[in-house]
């Protein structure tokens, strides 16, 4: 049970209700009390049914609830310790270490009063003292996302004692800092958020070139290699808090490497056209001192909230910051390579995620967000000789089978479970070619999947996570020595397979080295990346065709035209297929293959560009509650009365406000849909790819409609109606206006002497709708 004044913390309760009494159900319920004294007469009376006691007049229904029940207690150690892996962290530092005290982050229930919390804080502090530690800094206090926390050092002997006592009989603690009501979660602090493998690039040839168009892409990442001549005249660099200082030469590898994908993409045989604006570059991680000196990983210092440094460097790039001005104020979109090891998603938006759907409303930008690597050792369950002797289509299953095993451990990491960013997983693809394996191993010889190391949904409430794949190189294992091993160890390499990107040296003058790396933080960046392209597209509509798309609803609409791309490749959907649709625990089986793949890999070329056999079609606006936008979808006179293959595909975004305190979070709920039911259009649809109700549980709806039988005769001019709709969800009135992006594309098989884009560009002025509401429901 949760301490009184704690209700909104109730996010992760799902209730269900079995048809059948028999059925078994587990799981936990979280109970918020409305003051001391129920919490106390519930306790008793669940005591009092333990001991098959009558309950009092009046109190006998509650004979059904506890008929349920395993057990009833109060929010305690279990999950403000056990569930967080502090215990196991603890543990592990004591068996190490040899400090005198130890570092940790505690979060504490968000309490709606300010005189509340500010009681809770002192109470804190007394409690910490008494126990011999300290505070390190300042509480953290944010209403819009409901996180109240602070950082503290706690002596190792206390700590000691706690462990003692909870491998006692009893298995509990006298020391009050460990049972005070106000505690929802002691977790670890300052730990490593990237790394980069160690070693030497190669010299390559990249051309230099001045940069003067403002940025629409950001990167908030660690410190970048200025010099670099990937990066020379490139970026604009914000740095203030001198974390430059911090690095020494041959450190800035992962921010190099990323602001160089973003720019260049893969420069492998001479890589893209580089983005023809500046790109906005905020340090937010630094060396970490405690690592290892050879090869430094970068984190956030133990005294120092993540979560802080976002909404700082955000709000300085929007607003400015005390007398200095708006820093990049045309930035639509912000690249995150980063995530929590330590916090992968279970059921409730970390404070992390939270404070990046408040960003993305409050200023209308778009976050794309890595779905964090798994770097854990990868057991075959076959020895080396028997793997070796499969084909190509029987290793993919087996691995296949291997990763569905042991699936909860590969969910994504914080803060990749927000609900308005766009989380990216990495395709095991690069442009490398062909490589000397050398006692390396492909698990998953196959292009059109997933990498390896890449992780995987759900998202929150069950949403699309992550929702696109871009390819974040080839992931090759060590073959294990023995014959009869079974576990396979990542490879670290700096030579191919993987992505070439420019490489920060050690050496004193070297400025245009690269080197191959691999993960969801490339594949994050080749997002962003795309993200600014179609920025540009966009950006021509307007100043050169007067198409009428709002500053404003930029953002949205490249969320929208983002994920637009993406398909469920048919080779992998035959892969997962073949290798889990008879295993247990598939459930329904289009949410399996979205777990995998999400809505897919991302073909941006499709996107930038329509071909004669395929148009796109776009619209945006602002929606409020129960209002409905109506789009008309002219139909090609070309397609009456034939019998072709054809498909269309549906992609709407929007930025949600956020109400932590609602289990649903997400505030606004939109919808697009036919006027008619798809299979009674004109065009005679059905769906296909994604699971119809997933596609509504996040801030991305993409559906894929195709049909290929005969198409019944219609008069030109016939248009199929798409709606919009808007329905509150966390909140018990939606009063703001909702942005949101559209983006709509027919298509017919190449080669059809069908001129689809010419037909519709006839029929549809202007080709950028702004929704306007028909009616209200």
């Amino acid at each position: 049970m949760l301490p009184p004044d704690a209700a909104h913390l109730l996010n992760d309760i799902q209730f269900a209700l079995a048809k059948s009494k028999s059925k078994m159900l587990s799981g936990r319920l979280f109970v918020s009390m409305g003051n001391e004294r129920a919490m106390q007469e519930l306790l008793s009376l669940w005591e009092r049914w333990q001991q098959n006691q009558v309950l009092p007049l009046g109190k006998t229904k509650w004979r059904d609830v506890f008929n349920q029940m395993v057990a009833i207690r109060r929010w305690g150690i279990e999950e403000t310790l056990r569930e967080t892996g502090m215990i196991d962290t603890w543990r592990d530092f004591l068996a190490h270490g040899d400090q005198q005290a130890i570092r940790c982050q505690i979060e504490l229930f968000y309490r709606k009063s300010k005189a509340k919390r500010d009681q809770v804080e002192r109470n804190l502090v007394t409690l910490i003292e008494t126990a011999g530690g300290r505070i390190l800094g300042n509480f953290i206090d944010m209403p819009e996302i409901a996180f109240h926390a602070v950082k503290a050092e706690l002596s190792t002997q206390q700590i000691r004692e706690l462990l003692s006592d909870l491998e006692s009989d009893s298995k509990d603690t006298d020391i009050q800092l460990f049972k005070f009501h106000g505690v929802m979660y002691f977790r670890p602090t300052g730990q490593s958020l990237s790394s980069m493998e160690s070693g030497e690039g190669v010299e390559s040839e990249i051309p230099e070139e001045e940069i003067e168009l403002p940025p629409v892409a950001a990167i908030f990442d660690g410190v970048p290699n200025l010099q670099h001549s990937a990066l020379k005249g490139r970026l604009l660099f914000d740095d203030p808090d001198n974390l430059s200082a911090e690095y020494q030469p041959g450190e800035r590898k992962h921010g190099t490497a990323m602001a160089s994908l973003v720019i260049h993409g893969d420069i492998t045989n001479g890589g893209h056209a580089p983005l023809s604006r500046l790109v906005y570059a905020v340090p937010i991680m630094q060396p970490d001192p405690h690592s290892d000196p050879q090869n430094r990983t970068e984190h956030v210092p133990e005294d120092v909230f993540f979560e802080d440094r976002i909404a700082r460097a955000v709000r300085r790039m929007f607003e400015g910051e005390g007398t200095v001005p708006a820093q990049a104020e045309s930035v639509c979109v912000i690249n995150l390579s980063i995530g929590d090891p330590l916090r992968p998603f279970i059921h409730t938006p970390s404070p992390w995620a939270r404070l990046l759907d408040w960003l993305s409303w409050k200023y209308r930008v778009l976050f794309c967000v890595s779905a964090g690597n798994y770097v854990e050792n990868v057991d075959i369950g076959i020895p080396v000789p028997d793997f070796r002797t499969l084909t190509h289509e029987q290793k993919v299953k087996h691995t296949l089978q291997a990763m569905q095993e042991n699936i909860s451990m590969r969910r994504i990491l914080s803060p990749a479970e927000s609900i308005n960013a766009i989380t990216v997983g990495a395709l095991h693809s690069d442009l490398s070619g062909n490589y000397y394996a050398h006692l390396r191993t492909d698990l998953l010889p196959n292009n059109s999947l997933f990498s390896p190391i890449s992780r995987f949904g759900h998202g929150f409430r069950r949403s699309i996570k992550p929702e696109i794949m871009f390819p974040g190189g080839r992931q090759l294992f060590r073959t294990p020595a023995l014959d009869g091993q079974t576990n396979y160890i990542i490879e670290r390499s700096l030579g191919p397979p993987g992505q070439k990107v420019a490489w920060d040296s050690n050496q004193a003058g070297s400025s245009s080295q690269t080197a191959y790396s691999r993960g969801t933080s490339n594949a994050t960046a080749l997002a962003t990346r795309s993200a600014a392209r179609i920025y540009d597209v966009l950006d021509v509509l307007r100043t050169q065709h007067n198409y009428q798309i709002p500053q404003s609803l930029m953002s949205v609409l490249i969320k929208a035209l983002l994920v637009h791309g993406a398909k469920q490749e048919p080779e992998a959907v035959r892969s997962i297929d073949g290798a889990l649709k008879n295993s247990k625990k598939t459930g329904n089986f289009k949410e399996v293959v979205s777990r995998y793949l999400g809505y897919g890999a991302v073909d941006i070329e499709r996107v930038l560009a329509c071909t004669e056999q395929r148009a796109t079609v776009l619209g945006c606006g602002e929606i409020h509650e129960n209002e409905v936008h109506e789009y008309r979808f002219p139909l090609p006179p070309g397609l009456s009365g034939m019998k072709v293959w054809r498909r269309m595909v549906i992609t709407l975004a929007w930025f949600s406000p956020i109400n932590p305190e609602h289990r649903n979070v997400r505030e606004a709920k939109l919808n697009l849909s036919p006027a008619k039911k798809w299979d009674e259009v004109q065009l005679q649809l059905a769906r296909k790819g994604a699971d119809h109700n997933q596609v509504l549980r996040g801030t991305v709806q993409h559906e894929v409609v195709e049909g290929s039988n005969q198409i019944s005769v219609y008069q030109d001019g016939t248009d199929i109606l798409l709606h919009v709709t808007c329905k509150k969800d966390a909140t018990a009135n939606l009063d703001m206006a909702i942005p949101y992006g559209l983006a709509v594309t027919l298509e017919v098989a190449e080669g059809t002497e069908i001129a689809i884009y010419e037909q519709l560009r006839t029929r549809l002025m202007p080709k950028i709708a702004v929704g306007a509401a028909i009616k209200a429901t």
